[in-house]
């Protein structure tokens, strides 16, 4: 199987993959691993073409040939293994100007049977690219826009090739990805009230170990694997701690378009992960309102994910009509999806 990994720079991609490919080293898997970028600057050494840092400003004729040389070492040096993740870009913005990160005739070279898109915080990422010599500088509205571009164009490849794509935080379980590549266990969006219980954070933290208790037997999406709206909702101005949040000091001050960036994107992922998994646990410790919690329901009612909840407050005949079934508690939910999906 081919897995092809795309992020943009600084995104996490190659720790994530760097930690994936010990913990395929311990289980024996014979897996090959590939980054195009490093191929490139092989390939373009050995014809005496020596790439700067500032790659991106050589000429694109040198850049894509140099990159069809490096797709044909990588098929070549694949056929050792029975897998092979390959890690690459979709896309560049670079000086005010999108790039393309490979070319379809160069996915013709090495056929693509899946498509991943790691994303992390941004924070992290801005904090990465501030100690890089490419990329220091970088406007946070730009890279706000080259994280939707590398997502956008990862899913449109995926879409053009008939074959399965997923978005997958940096901080995704390691032993979950791994079953998510190579297993069929079914998918699940994890739902729950964030924003609500911000203030106790100990019933945040129980709902997460309840997710995580269920990743032996299923794959979770878990939305608190990316933290970008806390830089949003406890910024400086609401009297937030930026040390405890570890926001770096860059981050700190947020135009309104920014801001405004970041909540768009963090509702478009979460619906992705949705959108992504089989169907969707709503965990509802409150009677309070989660308008975020009832849109994800929403969502995934209107692309025929099953919704199960946990919920045991009165029941609003809407919140109901959202739900294909209700539990009083965890255990109940956890017996019916085990008896449901573990079965199949």
């Amino acid at each position: 199987m081919n897995i092809f990994c795309t992020g943009i720079s600084c995104s996490g991609r190659k720790e994530l993959l760097a930690d994936f490919e010990t913990l395929c080293v311990q289980r024996e898997l014979n897996i090959g691993f590939f980054n195009v970028g490093d191929y490139m600057h092989r390939v373009a050494a050995e014809s005496r073409v020596h790439f700067t840092e500032k790659v991106l400003d050589s000429d694109p004729a040198v850049l894509s040939l140099a990159r069809r040389t490096a797709f044909y070492e990588i098929a070549r040096d694949a056929k050792s293994y029975q897998h092979a993740i390959i890690g690459l870009h979709a896309c560049f913005r670079w000086r005010g100007s999108l790039l393309e990160g490979f070319s379809f005739k160069d996915i013709e070279i090495i056929p693509p049977d899946m498509f991943i898109n790691v994303v992390d915080n941004i924070a992290d990422i801005y904090a990465r690219m501030e100690k890089s010599t490419q990329w220091a500088g970088i406007k946070k509205a730009a890279l706000n826009v080259w994280l939707d571009e590398e997502e956008f164009l990862t899913r449109q490849i995926a879409h053009l090739t008939e074959k399965p794509h997923y978005t997958v935080a940096r901080q995704h379980e390691l032993a979950n990805f791994y079953e998510l590549l190579f297993s069929d266990k079914p998918k699940f969006y994890l739902s729950y009230p964030i924003t609500l219980l911000r203030d106790t954070p100990e019933e945040i933290e129980k709902i997460r170990k309840l997710g995580t208790k269920l990743r032996h037997s299923f794959i979770v999406f878990d939305p608190l694997t990316i933290k970008d709206m806390a830089l949003v909702t406890f910024s400086k101005a609401d009297g937030g701690d930026d040390e405890m949040l570890n926001v770096p000091e860059t981050m700190s001050e947020l135009d309104d378009d920014v801001i405004e960036q970041i909540k768009t994107r963090t509702i478009s992922r979460d619906y992705q992960f949705v959108h992504q998994s089989d169907f969707v646990v709503v965990l509802y410790p409150t009677d309070k309102l989660s308008p975020g919690v009832l849109s994800e329901m929403n969502y995934a009612t209107r692309h025929n994910k099953p919704v199960y909840a946990v919920y045991n407050e009165t029941r609003s005949i809407f919140f109901e009509n959202l739900c294909d079934k209700i539990f009083d508690t965890f255990e109940e939910l956890e017996e019916f999806l085990q008896e449901t999906y573990q079965s199949r």
